[in-house]
């Protein structure tokens, strides 16, 4: 097969189109994959997490790992992947802030003289306040409702990643959102004070 064949066989495919009888090749993931893998990072890791290289890290785990995937549920493979890099990521992070302290002043934070400087601090700011609302909440409403409001997919797409079913999935993302809602009541009552 040709590289011109493999990529058109990649591009007519859809990420859910991919059977566990037909061999998996890195190129074939990664081209279905990596879109849907950046958005669960995005979901998952907050708002000043570096989704690009992380979603790399993702798919160099997945070349060592892919010869002895057994091709069952790819998505929640390629989704338990991701949830670990995540967390591997914010333990190093937190572990490098204790240890060499941050900077006073971070990189992200000076302000450039590019037009809506003051829409962007304001859009970090509320995901900022967002994430710390979330941390409050359990861990599985916080991913259901991250994966769903922020990342983007449906119930059943949420259900085949956790490998659990859609209404669990229902039941999750509903006690996430009153849990969320009754956060954001306390913190105005708080405020108001």
């Amino acid at each position: 097969m040709s590289v011109e064949d493999t990529s058109m066989a990649a591009m007519s495919l859809e990420p859910a189109g991919l059977s566990a009888a037909e061999p998996l090749e890195l190129a074939v993931v990664y081209h279905q994959w990596f879109r849907p893998v950046y958005r669960w990072i995005r979901a998952l890791g907050g708002p000043n997490i570096d989704a690009e290289d992380l979603t790399q890290e993702v798919f160099i785990v997945v070349q060592r790992k892919l010869a002895r995937f057994d091709g069952a549920n790819l998505p929640g493979w390629l989704y338990r992947i991701a949830q670990l890099t995540v967390r591997d990521h914010r333990r190093r992070v937190w572990f490098r802030n204790l240890v060499l302290r941050a900077r006073d002043v971070a990189p992200d934070d000076l302000m450039s003289s590019a037009d809506g400087q003051h829409e962007q601090l304001e859009r970090k700011r509320q995901e900022a306040r967002l994430h710390q609302l979330l941390d409050q909440i359990k861990p599985r409403w916080r991913e259901v409702f991250l994966l769903f409001e922020v990342g983007g997919l449906s119930g059943d797409e949420i259900a085949g990643l956790l490998g659990v079913p859609a209404a669990t999935v229902r039941t999750q993302l509903f006690r996430a959102r009153q849990a969320v809602l009754a956060l954001v009541a306390k913190q105005r009552a708080e405020d108001e004070r």
